[in-house]
């Protein structure tokens, strides 16, 4: 409580939103322990190298390694907003708070397979390991990428809905936490956007479970993340522009 008033309110929070959330809750305590065992498994290697050989190899993986620990940090900073600005400890957000941090953590080995294949095929390093008789076998059959595509798919839409569903949570309660209008549209703007990455989320997973030719485009659609998003956060963003500039002529 000591640090709100030795801390400046613009270095603490957001300009336009009011941070309701106080001291750490329990729930965010949990969470922060279960993003950082997430991020645990993404680790290269749990072993030292023995050789400098080793150690190139290891930071071969650097790339994939960079890319699941950004993503999973953009979840973490996603989820600790929720918590800064509405300080919700309702049962119902406890209860999705669980179902997401479960749906993370069953997440991130299909996340750090998928990101290691794809990497490894960029940089021509081998995707074959050791068989059960310790001859070189592929890591993943041809047969089983639809599989693989499904699977992350699912992941990935499952946790930005339980994203959507936590702000949707927060929409609903917006006259008991006394959300002004810049804050409403402000969540209505994060609902919209966990939204927006389900449906790509869902693309994949039905072109993933179509299969055949389909599967590569089950990945390539995730392209779309970045151009949908920014049109979404250039109309979104208008709006906002215009109601704080409404806010200031009043």
């Amino acid at each position: 409580m000591i640090r709100q008033h030795i801390i400046p309110r613009h270095l603490r929070g957001e300009k336009h939103f009011h941070w309701r959330g106080g001291d750490v809750s329990r729930i965010e305590g949990l969470s922060d322990g279960v993003f950082a065992f997430a991020l645990t498994l993404l680790v290269v290697s749990l072993e030292v190298p023995d050789t400098f050989d080793q150690l190139k190899e290891a930071f071969l993986q650097l790339p994939a390694f960079a890319a699941c620990f950004a993503f999973l940090i953009l979840c973490w900073y996603f989820h600790y907003r929720f918590h800064r600005r509405y300080g919700l400890e309702t049962l119902g957000a406890a209860v999705l708070n669980a179902c997401l941090l479960f749906v993370i953590q069953v997440y991130v080995y299909p996340l750090k397979f998928l990101a290691t294949y794809l990497f490894n095929g960029l940089v021509g390093v081998s995707n074959m390991v050791p068989g059960p008789d310790g001859a070189p076998v592929p890591a993943i059959r041809s047969a089983d990428m639809d599989t693989l595509m499904l699977i992350y798919a699912l992941g990935f839409a499952g946790i930005f809905f339980l994203f959507a569903m936590l702000n949707w949570m927060a929409w609903r309660k917006r006259d008991e936490l006394g959300l002004d209008e810049l804050e409403r549209y402000q969540t209505y703007i994060e609902v919209r956007a966990h939204l927006l990455s389900v449906v790509i989320g869902l693309l994949s997973a039905v072109l993933a479970w179509i299969g055949g030719r389909w599967v590569p485009w089950a990945g390539i659609i995730y392209f779309l993340m970045g151009p949908l998003h920014g049109i979404h956060g250039w109309y979104s963003g208008t709006r906002l522009e215009r109601l704080i500039r409404n806010r200031t002529e009043a």
